[in-house]
């Protein structure tokens, strides 16, 4: 390999193959592959015309390891800057066309689209190749970790049958007229029956789909750890999941993980997955504006879970009114429901808080209140110059609110946010459910047990019942997700019936197998594309995949989905 080459080959006659990186002086060539880089002295008339190739030619020759000239080494390229091959035979060349769309030069970096496009060109870039061999690295330490301690690794089919609930699937036509196949949006029921069927150690690098719109950490296809383990209660999954991520991790890491309490991380920071590089805690400001003289907030707050929140950052910045202003209008993208200001009869208010010398200046919302008002909130002030944000409205919708100006505000303000120690964690006691756009929702999946200490509440309240859900949460992303299972058939009809109200033929096949002796289970799934592209430092996981999907879920490069023929369109009995 090219970058093999070095001084203790001195002598030897070796055959190297490599890509064409550039050629010097009409006389040497710079050979490359993803080991690294050597030189090919071409001082023999009879093989010239090898100089002419234009860059990102292949060719594989036979030459002397001599060593460089005094003075003409290259330390940039370690050990086979040392040296340098004097060429003797030239056994295969396969010529590249003039001016391809992306060149091997790390100053020029071409757009997403380009690069997408022509994936295997960039995929010759060493960054990538690094990112590429660091995957296979880590998922290789994780298998050796799972077969060593009794796990088997079993595949699960791809194509199945639609299921209730969850995230959108892609349906598969068949040549059976009104029978369709679903992409798996994970291997969960598979998994869970592998426990029924008595192999107690499962776990797969299994690939997922969802039919759901591209983001820097999301795609339509895409890569987890899955792992199940029968008789297991939630502390031992944890335990295992540490040892496991522990195994493969680049450097020391200090486990037991601190478990925080999903009540807790949302009261703190707003969010189920917050981010703790930073301290900056949510405050409920509430008591501040008892008597404010402000209609809409002497109406509304302390009734119906109205609260006041405030999260703050210190910057003394000059340019901090504008850095509010960018916060808002990225947050107005991604919220929904809020009302800016006090536009609306019900409080839904979102206000920027800019402080200098220890005193909040130009608030729109403090300007209406009484003088009391802004003396009490300047008292909880942490920071003498700083910015932030009062939040009005109902509970669940100042919490995440907050968290996400929080985490918004923090990419803007610590600029060192990628250099701080990784902060990973565990989330647990979930609620069972959740309201989503006034519908009852699993807050995790259906097939997640009720939390032991709550058990009673699932027929009587469900809502407040919480759930033996656990997160993984790294920098502020969730990179894992598991559950004790329900192994107990009435149990699972009763949450998919009588609270989800689902259609459990659907499921039929996984009542039935929970009616002929289930052992207690629990698993975890890791999101290795993201867990990686954090590892690497990516900016997206399309960075981590070698053939990724672009943002709008489309295969740039060979121009999928595409279309198909009316012949084909009649076998799959799809109507125009």
């Amino acid at each position: 390999m090219c970058g093999e080459v070095s001084p203790a080959a001195l002598g030897s006659e070796v055959q190297i193959s490599g890509w064409v990186q550039a050629v010097r002086m009409d006389k040497f060539i710079i050979l490359r592959d993803r080991t690294g880089l050597c030189q090919v002295n071409v001082s023999d008339e009879e093989h010239k015309d090898i100089t002419k190739l234009s860059n990102e030619s292949v060719v594989t020759l036979v030459g002397k390891v001599v060593m460089r000239p005094e003075g003409q080494e290259n330390p940039s390229m370690g050990e086979s800057g040392k040296v340098e091959i004097e060429l003797r035979q030239v056994l295969d060349v396969s010529e590249a066309a003039d001016q391809l769309p992306i060149q091997q030069n790390h100053h020029i970096l071409p757009k997403e689209e380009i690069r997408m496009q022509y994936r295997y060109l960039d995929l010759r870039r060493k960054h990538l190749q690094d990112i590429m061999k660091f995957r296979s690295d880590f998922v290789m330490k994780m298998r050796e970790f799972l077969t060593s301690s009794g796990f088997l690794d079993i595949e699960t089919p791809t194509l199945f049958r639609r299921t209730p609930g969850g995230a959108k699937e892609f349906i598969v036509p068949t040549r059976i007229q009104d029978r369709y196949y679903s992409l798996v949006q994970s291997p969960q029921q598979f998994k869970q029956l592998l426990m029924v069927g008595g192999l107690d150690r499962y776990f797969q690098i299994a690939r997922c789909y969802r039919d759901e719109g591209g983001k820097p950490d999301r795609q339509p296809e895409f890569t987890q750890v899955d792992i199940e383990m029968s008789f297991a209660d939630r502390e031992t999954i944890l335990e295992l999941t540490e040892q496991l991520i522990a195994s493969a991790w680049p450097h020391q890491l200090n486990i037991p993980l601190p478990r925080l309490k999903y009540q807790e991380v949302m009261q703190k920071y707003g969010s189920d997955k917050p981010d703790l590089r930073y301290d900056n805690e949510i405050q409920l400001v509430t008591e501040c504006f008892k008597a404010s003289n402000f209609p809409i907030l002497d109406n509304n707050l302390g009734t119906n879970d109205n609260i006041a929140g405030l999260i703050m950052f210190e910057s003394n910045d000059k340019n901090n009114s504008k850095l509010v202003k960018k916060v808002g209008e990225e947050s107005k993208k991604s919220l929904k429901d809020h009302t800016e200001y006090y536009s609306s009869a019900e409080l839904k208010i979102i206000s920027p808080v800019v402080v200098k010398d220890g005193q909040i200046v130009n608030n729109a919302v403090l300007k209406k209140c009484a003088p009391a008002v802004k003396e009490a909130l300047e008292a909880k002030l942490s920071c003498a110059d700083g910015i932030g944000f009062l939040v009005f409205g109902p509970q669940d919708f100042v919490m995440p609110v907050l968290g996400k100006q929080r985490t918004l505000l923090a990419k803007d303000i610590y600029k060192d946010l990628e250099q701080r120690d990784q902060k990973m964690f565990w989330v647990i006691d979930f609620p069972m459910f959740l309201y989503e756009e006034g519908v009852l929702e699993s807050a995790h999946h259906p097939f997640t047990a009720p939390h032991p200490e709550d058990y009673h509440l699932l027929r009587i309240n469900p809502l407040k019942c919480r759930s033996l859900h656990y997160d993984l949460v790294l920098n502020g992303q969730e990179i894992g997700g598991g559950s004790v299972r329900i192994h107990n058939s009435a149990d699972q009809k009763y949450v998919l019936q009588e609270i989800l109200g689902a259609d459990i033929s659907e499921l039929s096949h996984l009542i039935q197998a929970l009616e002929m002796g289930c052992p207690p289970h629990a698993g975890i799934a890791l999101g290795l594309d993201r867990l990686i592209a954090i590892l690497t430092g990516a900016n997206s996981i399309r960075d981590v995949i070698a053939f990724p999907k672009s943002a709008e879920g489309k295969d740039l490069m060979a121009g999928a989905p595409a279309q198909i023929t009316d012949q084909q369109k009649e076998m799959y009995f799809i109507k125009s």
